[in-house]
């Protein structure tokens, strides 16, 4: 699922779509782009996450309330990124887009569903994967910095929150 050298930059997502995605037909567009294209080079990824078996796991598009969201893992070299957005106390301060500010101001979540995966389907896990149950934060790591800046910003009366956010799963199916 690597990218050929002409398909590394976000801008040659489609040519790189259009060849990996017959690979692996379950992994829907969205997951395919922020997280397999996007950080396919990155160590974490790679040592975390390359042994899955992309073929059997499923993804499903879920709404999650914001508890659940906030009690996510978040593997060690990603920790500092999220306690970075979760400083931000105004919209002002958050480092996105002007669309993604706004939609955070106007619907109280991201515009992106985040990837989490459901480390408690995998059953036994390969030894030295900082992989942690029941779930895991997989990519949205700023979204998720920037949620709990909301949470804080919303009990102080600055904001509202969304009761729940769209949120992709990554799960092993049950065997029946």
């Amino acid at each position: 699922m690597a990218a050929l050298p002409t398909e590394h930059t976000i801008w040659d997502f489609e040519a790189y779509y259009q060849r990996v995605h017959p690979l692996v037909p379950n992994v829907p567009r969205e997951v395919l782009q922020q997280w397999i294209h996007g950080l396919q080079g990155e160590y974490v990824t790679r040592r975390n996450y390359a042994w899955l078996d992309y073929d059997t796991l499923q993804f499903s598009l879920e709404r999650w309330p914001t508890q659940d969201l906030v009690n996510l893992y978040v593997v060690e070299d990603y920790r500092d990124c999220v306690q970075t957005r979760e400083r931000c106390r105004e919209f002002d301060e958050f480092c996105c887009t002007q669309r993604d500010v706004l939609h955070w101001k106007e619907r109280g979540t991201w515009r992106t569903p985040p990837i989490v995966l459901d480390v408690a389907s995998l059953g036994a896990l390969p030894p030295e994967k900082e992989l942690m149950a029941p779930h895991q934060l997989i990519e949205g790591h700023n979204r998720l910095g920037y949620l709990l800046a909301m949470t804080s910003m919303a009990l102080q009366g600055k904001t509202t929150l969304a009761d729940t956010h769209s949120v992709w799963v990554l799960r092993q199916p049950r065997l029946a």
